[in-house]
């Protein structure tokens, strides 16, 4: 059993997000656990993310100060987007992600920490030129997005006014994108990690199957 339980948090880890996913899916698709689903959300993101972070491979200072500049700073700047309108457009979080402070959900900091750990380490396994990195993992953040923003109101994540993100959404997050990816590169912030790569795609994954059945009414 104990030998079983390692491989499934360590190198067993992707197939255990894909089976953790699919469970997601059916409890999302049920009448009688949909929202039960809502409800664990964001508990499930503090423990992917958790699993994730027990995988990287050279915590110090400088990596904890980044990581949690990221977190802290992602939260102050939907805190002031969610306020005042101007940053992503007129948006309100519902009861998706958790607890709030200042009507922005905690866990969104975390997200945006996972995103951009994430992103990145799937840049440099193929690069480890700073520019690409930084751009090609913003943009692989963007992509994200565009897919989230068409699956955040059915999850109860949030809503935006007029339903549809004005281009200031995607503009402000590309930049925070930038900014965030072009500070793992200037501290070096090791981000080769296997699991969070999956992740990233598993969750891509996820969230295009909750839009094609959506849209297609295939439920």
């Amino acid at each position: 059993m104990n030998r079983i339980v390692k491989y499934l948090v360590n190198e067993g880890l992707p197939k255990t997000f894909i089976v953790f996913y699919c469970v997601g899916l059916v409890l999302y698709f049920m009448p009688l656990t949909h929202d039960f689903f809502i409800l664990i959300t964001p508990y499930t993101l503090v423990l992917v993310t958790g699993a994730i972070l027990s995988h990287h491979k050279e915590w110090n200072i400088k990596t904890i100060a980044v990581l949690a500049s990221i977190f802290v700073l992602s939260i102050i700047t939907e805190m002031i987007g969610v306020a005042t309108g101007k940053l992503f457009g007129v948006y309100a979080y519902g009861r998706g992600l958790g607890i709030k402070i200042a009507d922005v959900p905690i866990v969104i900091g975390l997200n945006w920490v996972f995103l951009v750990y994430a992103s990145n380490g799937i840049l440099s396994k193929y690069t480890s030129k700073n520019i690409p990195i930084i751009i090609g993992a913003a943009s692989l953040m963007i992509l994200y997005d565009i897919l989230l923003e068409k699956v955040a109101p059915l999850m109860d994540m949030w809503q935006f006014l007029k339903n549809d993100p004005p281009i200031n959404n995607y503009v402000v997050w590309f930049l925070l994108a930038l900014f965030f990816n072009w500070a793992i590169q200037y501290f070096k912030i090791n981000t080769h990690n296997r699991p969070a790569r999956w992740l990233f795609f598993i969750q891509f994954g996820f969230f295009i199957i909750l839009v094609i059945v959506n849209e297609f009414n295939i439920f």
